[in-house]
C-alpha cells in the first residue's frame, strides 16, 4: 500500500519534533534527531513524489481524451443534423423549414460542445491546480526539512 507524500512529511516532522533539545547559548533551540530515520523518510518522499506527478499527467491526458471525445460527439451531432436536413429537401416549404431546423440543431450542437468543453476544462484546471498546490506544499515542506537538517 503506497503511503502519501504528505503522510511521509508528517512522519519526518514527527521525527524532528521528537528530537532531544540541546541548549546551546546564543544559538536558540537546537535538537538532536535520528538522521538515518529522517534520511529514510526523505528517500521515501523522493520515491513517491514522482507518483503524484504521474497522477497530474494522467489528469491532463484524461482532459485531452475528454475534449477529443466531446469534439467527436459534436461533429457527429452536426453530421446527423446535416444528413437529416438533406432528407427533408422534397418541397420548397420543407426545404425552408429543414434549413432553419438544421441551423438550429447545428447552433445547439456547437453550444452543447462549447459548454461541455468549458465544463471539462474547468474541472481539469481545478484538479491540476489542486495537484500543483499539493506538490508545491510538499516541495516547500521538504525544503524546510532539508534546511532544518543542515542547521
Amino acid at each position: 500500500m503506497a503511503i502519501s507524500v504528505e503522510s511521509m512529511i508528517d512522519a519526518l516532522e514527527e521525527v524532528l519534533e521528537e528530537g532531544m533539545n540541546v541548549p546551546i547559548p546564543l544559538m536558540g533551540g537546537k535538537k538532536v534527531v535520528d538522521v538515518d530515520q529522517a534520511r529514510d523518510i526523505i528517500d521515501d518522499i523522493r520515491i513517491n513524489l514522482p507518483q503524484e506527478i504521474l497522477q497530474a499527467k494522467a489528469i491532463a491526458q484524461d482532459k485531452a481524451q475528454i475534449m477529443a471525445k466531446a469534439h467527436k460527439e459534436a461533429e457527429e451531432i452536426v453530421r446527423r443534423a446535416e444528413e437529416r436536413a438533406r432528407h427533408l429537401v422534397d418541397r420548397e416549404e420543407i426545404v425552408l423549414k429543414a434549413n432553419e431546423k438544421a441551423k438550429e440543431i447545428t447552433r445547439s450542437a456547437h453550444t452543447q460542445a462549447q459548454q461541455l468543453k468549458s465544463t471539462v476544462t474547468k474541472y481539469c484546471d481545478t484538479i491540476l491546480l489542486q495537484t500543483q498546490e499539493q506538490l508545491q506544499k510538499s516541495f516547500t515542506e521538504v525544503k524546510m526539512v532539508k534546511d532544518n537538517l543542515k542547521k
